[in-house]
């Protein structure tokens, strides 16, 4: 109750007197995603808070790149979580130093790119940690090395926030996944979801997932968009390779498909990627115990064993809450007070 009336407190203070920042929007041709086989524009745009001091000064800044999850786009941060105002807020009072913070857009035909490269959907974490990434540096006053930027985001933005610490250890240094989705194969993103998979299997073509998400048909898009990302392939139906058939009433695993989309998961992957893991300053992950999608308390919980079994240093953290509610609590209370610790200015 205490935090919550703190939260309350902190998010309604007036701002009078109080230095802002300000929101930059920023086009960019992507060369990444340059052939998607989907249809997605290579003309994008992403949003920069610059901190209030930037305006006046003549100093470099650290960089955090927030991502959103599936079905959002980046107005989520500004428009529904405030998080420029919160940004303010929290410089003002000392609790992080000033940090510009980057918003890309990742939403997709399938409502979400899941920040991966592929031949299918483009390459989206090029596109991020390469184009962006160059375009900030070139036209903001950055401190421009990993030891000084930070990646985050939630659920799928937090599965690619994982992926950005597995693959670019070179670019982000500071790692923090909220609600993280898709670490495993498991409940109601794998074997065992059958509302998913039956809708997968029913699509023909992309226009079968366009009329599915007009009729709200959430589940077998995303998964379309996860297999899209981490199994396409090109020469197959839907450019993907399936993972599950349809035995009579039953849906199995369909080998050797099932055991290789399910290695393309983080949870399976942290052996091989263990010595990038160990290069970070700082992982955090965290979940609620009532969030909706079940997949993620088991998922994450693993995937934290997984590291701590790796010997890959990085903090747990867990709370009484859902997907969505405690977002913004979270950034003010542990996100932002995590990233600005752990990033060199």
């Amino acid at each position: 109750m205490k935090r919550l009336i703190f939260l309350l407190m902190f998010l309604t203070m007036p701002a009078w007197g109080q230095p802002a920042g300000t929101i930059k929007q920023v086009s960019i041709h992507s060369a990444a995603l340059a052939g998607n086989l989907v249809g997605d524009p290579v003309d994008q745009t992403f949003a920069v808070y610059l901190p209030p001091s930037y305006e006046t000064s003549t100093k470099r800044y650290p960089v955090v790149f927030l991502l959103h999850g599936i079905g959002d786009t980046n107005d989520v941060w500004i428009h529904h979580f405030n998080v420029p105002a919160m940004l303010d807020k929290l410089i003002a009072s000392h609790a992080i130093e000033e940090m510009i913070v980057v918003m890309p857009n990742a939403k997709n035909r399938f409502m979400g790119s899941f920040y991966a490269n592929s031949p299918v959907t483009g390459h989206w974490e090029d596109f991020i940690a390469e184009e962006i990434v160059a375009r900030v540096d070139r036209d903001f006053r950055t401190l421009a090395t990993a030891k000084s930027r930070a990646v985050a985001g939630l659920s799928m933005g937090g599965f690619g926030a994982i992926r950005m610490a597995m693959h670019r250890p070179d670019v982000f240094s500071v790692v923090y996944a909220m609600s993280p989705c898709c670490l495993d194969a498991v409940e109601d993103i794998g074997y065992g979801n059958s509302a998913s998979w039956n809708g997968v299997l029913r699509f023909k073509t992309y226009k079968d997932a366009d009329a599915a998400i007009n009729n709200g048909e959430f589940y077998p898009v995303a998964a379309l968009g996860l297999l899209s990302a981490i199994d396409p392939n090109p020469a197959a139906p839907l450019h993907v390779n399936i993972p599950l058939q349809q035995v009579g009433q039953e849906l199995l695993p369909s080998e050797p498909a099932y055991t290789e989309f399910r290695n393309q998961f983080p949870l399976q992957q942290v052996s091989r990627f263990r010595d990038n893991l160990c290069k970070l300053r700082a992982l955090a992950i965290d979940y609620g115990f009532n969030d909706e999608f079940a997949h993620i308390p088991p998922s994450t919980a693993a995937f934290s064993k997984a590291l701590s079994d790796a010997h890959v240093p990085h903090l747990l953290d867990t709370y009484m809450g859902d997907h969505r509610q405690q977002v913004q609590e979270r950034l003010v209370t542990k996100v932002f007070p995590f990233l600005s610790r752990n990033l060199q200015d």
